[in-house]
């Protein structure tokens, strides 16, 4: 039998902001993981992006926060503050019929605004090891009495290099205090990380199935690089998405998109690493309120990215690995709509798409690309251009060979002069060796022609015969 959100014993004022939210059931790590939480077990999630993970730990804080005390009751820890961010909107719209007081902790932010606001009353602190890690430092944060310590994404958190901060912070809590571990996979260092702090926690691990892309369907285009952005402009103008993402790989290919879009009319901001934190929000924002389509993004946006109505998602660059390329797909097909991933991959990249496709269980289906305007005038162009190119090789190489005649004959005109004192008879001799040297080089060129003709002769002869 189906289990609701009321069948979980949540209290009413979180089932209203689930309600709020038009989440209808459970999804399954939630429905796993949730009466264990409850029951104050130290817990271990394992699944995929796009499962529920974060209401999984979220709704059990919610249900057990004090709202008479003022100390910090839980810490969420995360990898990036994209994600700090989103869970701690989450939080807000669950937890907004009990006035829920949670702060995100990043960088990118003043820490002196951060500091005033934890001089206030604050239930749930989420951020990054970092920055929380600073605040610990100076005193202005206390774990002395919080319940429940949450280590998010913890397969990324230590990938990226936060063990001894991940330490430090589990080091400041109270010695009974009860740790959530939720990671996408289980590498050694995370199960280590678990064995050392955590007693005895069930682990609920949701095996990845097809349900988790359903929604989404995926294709690729084999493309050369010099066809990519002309393909990537046609296939929009085919699919006419709503709202997009555009993934590349470094923050100049980014910039470079986000302007070539723009020339062409699009709506197109870019977001990446370099942005201060404020402009990131102020971005995100504008594009959750659909104040612009496209958004051309490194894969800081892949984590903790969570936009309603994102149609399409492209793949101007294919990601290095699954995980990253199922975090980049899911932006799309989100609370079960439907939506479409399009990867632009080389000749030599099929093969890494068979790999993304075994890792999804799900099929990739390579299309046909039929070129647009775009691709057309693109050829067109190029075409054009390697023509110029190439009669501007000739006319070089023709220079070249005049200049290095001259430069041959040159002793000899030199010699030949009047003014030039020699022995006599000398100059009938050097006159005899010009037109010596002149008669070789005509007889090489009529040689050389003469070359190029039966080449051209045999060439079309053997074109005959087909």
């Amino acid at each position: 039998m189906q289990k609701t959100f009321a069948s979980l014993g949540l209290r009413a004022e979180i089932l209203q902001g689930i309600k709020d939210l038009y989440y209808k059931q459970p999804t399954e790590i939630q429905a796993e993981t949730i009466p264990l939480i409850l029951s104050g077990k130290d817990v271990i999630g394992q699944a995929q992006t796009g499962t529920g993970k974060t209401a999984a730990f979220v709704l059990p804080i919610l249900q057990r926060l004090d709202q008479q005390k003022r100390d910090i009751q839980a810490l969420i820890l995360t990898p990036t503050r994209e994600l700090s961010i989103q869970i701690e909107a989450e939080i807000e719209k669950l937890g907004k019929h009990l006035d829920v007081k949670v702060l995100s902790l990043h960088g990118g932010t003043d820490i002196e605004r951060q500091i005033n606001k934890l001089e206030r009353s604050v239930q749930i602190v989420v951020g990054t090891p970092g920055r929380v890690l600073d605040h610990l430092n100076r005193g202005t944060l206390h774990f002395g009495r919080i319940s429940t310590l949450v280590l998010d994404e913890a397969d990324k958190m230590l990938e990226m290099g936060f063990l001894e901060d991940v330490d430090r912070i589990i080091a400041s809590t109270p010695q009974h205090r009860q740790i959530l571990l939720f990671s996408a996979t289980m590498p050694d260092q995370v199960k280590q990380l678990a064995h050392r702090y955590m007693d005895q926690p069930p682990h609920v691990k949701i095996e990845q199935k097809q349900k988790t892309v359903a929604t989404i369907e995926q294709e690729y285009y084999v493309v050369n690089q010099t066809e990519k952005m002309d393909a990537l402009l046609d296939l929009i103008e085919q699919s006419k998405p709503y709202l997009a993402i555009i993934f590349a790989n470094t923050q100049q290919r980014v910039q470079v998109l986000t302007a070539r879009l723009q020339e062409q009319g699009y709506d197109a901001e870019a977001l990446y690493g370099d942005l201060s934190q404020n402009k990131r929000e102020q971005l995100m924002e504008r594009f959750r309120q659909i104040k612009f389509q496209y958004l051309v993004a490194t894969d800081i946006a892949a984590r903790g990215l969570d936009v309603e109505g994102v149609t399409h998602v492209f793949n101007y660059d294919i990601p290095s690995d699954v995980e990253s390329y199922i975090h980049r797909v899911g932006r799309t097909g989100r609370a079960g709509q439907r939506g479409t991933a399009i990867s632009l991959v080389s000749p030599r990249q099929k093969s890494i798409m068979a790999r993304f496709a075994k890792g999804t269980k799900t099929e990739i289906e390579e299309k046909l690309l039929i070129p647009g305007r775009h691709m057309d005038q693109g050829r067109k162009q190029r075409a054009a251009e390697r023509e110029a190119h190439f009669a501007q090789l000739r006319e070089q190489k023709k220079r070249e060979e005049t200049t290095a005649k001259r430069k041959k004959l040159a002793p000899l005109e030199q010699a030949l002069k009047k003014n030039k004192k020699v022995k006599p008879g000398y100059k009938k001799k050097l006159a005899r060796e010009v037109e010596q040297f002149q008669k070789q080089y005509d007889q090489k060129k009529k040689r050389e022609a003469l070359k190029a003709a039966r080449k051209s002769a045999g060439s079309r002869s053997g074109q005959t015969g087909r």
